[in-house]
């Protein structure tokens, strides 16, 4: 019977996770992320990978990274231009739950001028203490196409050359806004 009850919890555990767009091993990543992490980053290597499903494509000159940092004394929030470093289109794939249909991947860095105003910042974070983070990666988009209702989009990051990207949304489905003419 306890093994039942341990059983049910767990799979309990992994349905409720699997159906968020913010998965769990993201989650813990960040658990421990501090000042002193942050400060040890190497701007060159920080990554955002982005998957957008097809026939939808992102705006790269509005895409950037938007990091909030909070003190004791002030709250903060700078934002960095992210560059284009590759684009491809990656294939439909048959899933066993569910299809994923063809999307384009983009890979985008930190400009130059974006590196060296990161660099700034861990530089002020050595002399003051945060008490907080908030991080972002926003991204607009080319104009839709008419029948297009809404876009699905993966967001990964990449916090070190020797580790992999981490997925900070996964397919999450955003309905499309027609403005007013």
């Amino acid at each position: 019977m306890i093994y039942f009850k341990k059983f049910a919890l767990v799979a309990c555990t992994v349905i409720l996770a699997s159906c968020a767009n913010i998965p769990l091993s993201t989650m813990l990543e960040f658990r421990s992320f501090d000042e002193a992490k942050f400060v040890e980053l190497d701007a060159k290597h920080l990554l955002t990978k982005i998957h957008v499903d097809k026939p939808a494509e992102i705006k790269p000159e509005s895409t950037w990274l938007t990091l909030g940092v909070s003190s004791s004394e002030e709250e903060r929030s700078f934002k960095y231009n992210l560059e284009v470093i590759s684009e491809r289109t990656l294939p439909a794939e048959s899933g066993w739950l569910s299809d994923t249909p063809a999307r384009t991947e983009y890979v985008l860095g930190l400009s130059s001028e974006a590196v060296k105003e990161f660099t700034e910042l861990q530089e002020f974070m050595t002399s003051d203490t945060p008490t907080g983070f908030d991080l972002h990666v926003n991204t607009g988009f080319k104009e839709p196409a008419n029948e297009m209702k809404s876009i699905t989009m993966t967001i990964f990051l990449k916090l070190y050359a020797d580790e992999d990207y981490f997925t900070l949304i996964d397919r999450a489905e955003l309905d499309i806004e027609k403005g007013s003419e």
